[in-house]
Formats: C-alpha cells, sequence, structure tokens
C-alpha cells in the first residue's frame, strides 16, 4: 500500500511538472453567459480541444460577491446556511480552491466549475476540522462523460491518484435535479475523502477515521440486505462493492436526507457523526466553528 501511495504521489507531481512545462496558466475562467441557469459547455464544433485549460487555484482570486453570486444561483445547500456560516463556507471555499490546479478539458473555462466543483468537497466536509483533501493536487474536469482506461470505460467521474475527474454536465445535473439521488461531485468527493483517511498517510482525519467504523459495523449488514432486497435508495452498482455503498450513501445522505433516515435510521446517524452535519435538524444542529 506504501509502495503504491508513492507512486500515486511521485505520479501527480509529474503530471503537475508536465502540465507546468507545456502549457501556459490562464488567469481567470470566464463567466458563463446560459443565463437559462445551465452553464455553457463547448458547442460541437468545438468538441476537439487540443490541449486543455490549466488554472493554478492560488491565482484564483474571486471576490466574495463573485462565489456568493455563484453559489447563491446553484448550490441550494449554501442558500439554507445561516449567514455566519454562508461566510465559513466561503472562508473553507476559498482556501480549498487555493490549493488546487484546475484543469479543464474544453474550449473555455468558466469560473462556475472550480468553485462549485470545489464547494461540493466543502458541502461535504463542512463539520470536519479537516477539509482540503490535501492528498489530491489536481481536479480534471471535462464537458461531459469521458474514457477511462485500466479497464476501459466510459465515466462521469472517478478518484484516481492525485486527482479528481469530474464530468461537468452530470455535475451540473446532479445540483440541478432534486428528484434524482445521483450526484457525481458528492460522489467523488466522498471517495476521494475515504482515500484521505486510509489509503494515504499523511493529512489524516484521526476523529473522521474513528467514527467511520459506525458506518462500517451498521453500512455493513444494510450493504448485504439491500444486496437481497433492494427498497429502491441504492443503484445496483452500489451493493456490488462497499467503497461505491459508501460513496452512494453519500448522495443519498445530501439529497434526500429523509428517505435515508426513514428507512436506515441508524445509518442516518452514524453519518450524522462521521461528518458532523445533521441536514434534517439544521439550523437546530449547529456547525462547531473553527
Amino acid at each position: 500500500m506504501i509502495i503504491y501511495w508513492l507512486t500515486g504521489a511521485v505520479l501527480g507531481v509529474i503530471i503537475i511538472i508536465w502540465y507546468l512545462r507545456r502549457f501556459q496558466y490562464h488567469s481567470v475562467p470566464g463567466e458563463s453567459q446560459d443565463h437559462a441557469g445551465h452553464d455553457k459547455l463547448a458547442a460541437p464544433e468545438e468538441k476537439h480541444i487540443a490541449c486543455p485549460l490549466v488554472y493554478n487555484g492560488s491565482e484564483l482570486h474571486f471576490s466574495d460577491k463573485v462565489l456568493d453570486h455563484v453559489l447563491t444561483k446553484h448550490f441550494s445547500f449554501y442558500n439554507h446556511l445561516l449567514d455566519i456560516d454562508k461566510e465559513r463556507f466561503l472562508t473553507r471555499l476559498r482556501k480549498f480552491i487555493a490549493t488546487k490546479v484546475f484543469v479543464i478539458h474544453d474550449g473555455k473555462g468558466y469560473r462556475e466549475m472550480p468553485i462549485l466543483i470545489s464547494a461540493s468537497a466543502v458541502q461535504l466536509t463542512f463539520g470536519l476540522k479537516k477539509y482540503l483533501l490535501s492528498h489530491f493536487h489536481i481536479i480534471q474536469i471535462f464537458p461531459e462523460a469521458f474514457v477511462g482506461l485500466e479497464p476501459f470505460r466510459i465515466l462521469i467521474g472517478n478518484v484516481t491518484g492525485n486527482t479528481i475527474n469530474i464530468a461537468w454536465k452530470q455535475f451540473l445535473e446532479g445540483y440541478k435535479n432534486k428528484y434524482e439521488l445521483q450526484n457525481v461531485g458528492l460522489h467523488e468527493m466522498a471517495h476521494a475523502l475515504y482515500y484521505q483517511n486510509f489509503e494515504t498517510s499523511l493529512y489524516v482525519d484521526k476523529e473522521f477515521r474513528d467514527s467511520f467504523q459506525k458506518f462500517n459495523s451498521i453500512g455493513d449488514k444494510i450493504y448485504h440486505v439491500e444486496k437481497i432486497l433492494t427498497i429502491g435508495l441504492y443503484s445496483e452498482y452500489a451493493i456490488k462493492d462497499f467503497q461505491e455503498f459508501w460513496a452512494e450513501s453519500i448522495e443519498i445522505y445530501f439529497k434526500s436526507p429523509d428517505r435515508l433516515q426513514l428507512h436506515y435510521p441508524e445509518l442516518y446517524n452514524a453519518l450524522c457523526d462521521i461528518l458532523n452535519q445533521d441536514p434534517l435538524n439544521y439550523p437546530h444542529h449547529l456547525f462547531s466553528q473553527d
């Protein structure tokens, strides 16, 4: 496992150096001009991108006004926060963005891309003390589903080495569609959070790792129940692998907490303890301050 981690770390550094040498950094991604609410993607004739756009997060100095505007328009989690927690969310969001390199495989980069994808990580870790996912230096953004290798397959998101990969179209749909449980942003950030704390030796959140045992014990029983008799919360993909069960549990926890509590109250309570959040009882259950 140590060898695998070192290999992934070295590979991540090599990728960053390769991008720095091959491509020029861009300063600030533009604002989406699609006022219908769905951020513009590349037109068909723009599909072939010779090289990606690369943005150094430490140089993306978004103002509070810009961050608040984008989040208010697209991010319901942020809209439901008290003012004091909105300020805390913005502070964490700025810090998270500053620690990442954003590689956009599209003809134009929009500011919504680094802001909203980073916001999905901040949403997941909002109740935790360690929230930067520091092992992951690169976030790659693809216009739509992309090809994954080893094995060859079509993906809308995955986590590999030091990189989080997200399909932008499916990411937006996950936050726009209130009735679908799928949310690729939360799903991949859940994988990253697990990997950060159990597959690496740096930046580990001991409190998270200790409390995760509750999910293991309670989730394992539900995982096997769902294999036999599904109630419609989990997909077939989730019950083929316990790691996917964890990531999909996070999607359901945020997108339909009432259904999760109704069918699996112990699992819901375990996730509340692990993440130090309680979606159904906020603001009565307040976040602890940094």
